[in-house]
C-alpha cells in the first residue's frame, strides 16, 4: 500500500480526489504534520468531518486504499501505534490516548 499525494482539506477537494472506497486517511496541518488517522469509506468520512467542523487545524489530507473495512481499521491502529512509538504521544486529534 502507498499513500496518495496530499490534497487540500476542502469539500470540493474531497469530492474530487477522495475515493468512495475503504481505506485509511491522514489529516495534516499547514506543514503536513499528522493530526489524525481515520478509516472507513474515505470520501464519506472526510466529508463527515468537514460537515461537523471537526479538526479545525487540518489543512491537508491523504489516503491509502485497503481491500476491506476490517483491513482499514487494522491499518489505522498500526499507524497510530507507530506514531506513538515515534513521538511518545498520540497525534493532536487521536481517537485513543495511547
Amino acid at each position: 500500500m502507498s499513500w496518495s499525494m496530499w490534497y487540500d482539506y476542502t469539500t470540493d477537494s474531497a469530492d474530487t480526489n477522495a475515493p468512495a472506497a475503504f481505506g485509511v486517511y491522514e489529516l495534516g496541518d499547514n506543514q503536513r504534520n499528522t493530526l489524525y488517522y481515520g478509516s472507513g469509506n474515505i470520501r464519506s468520512r472526510l466529508l463527515e468531518h468537514m460537515r461537523k467542523r471537526e479538526y479545525p487545524l487540518t489543512r491537508y489530507f491523504r489516503y491509502e486504499r485497503t481491500e476491506s473495512e476490517e483491513r482499514a481499521l487494522e491499518r489505522e491502529e498500526a499507524l497510530l501505534d507507530e506514531y506513538i512509538k515515534r513521538f511518545g504521544k498520540p497525534p493532536t486529534y487521536a481517537w485513543r490516548l495511547g
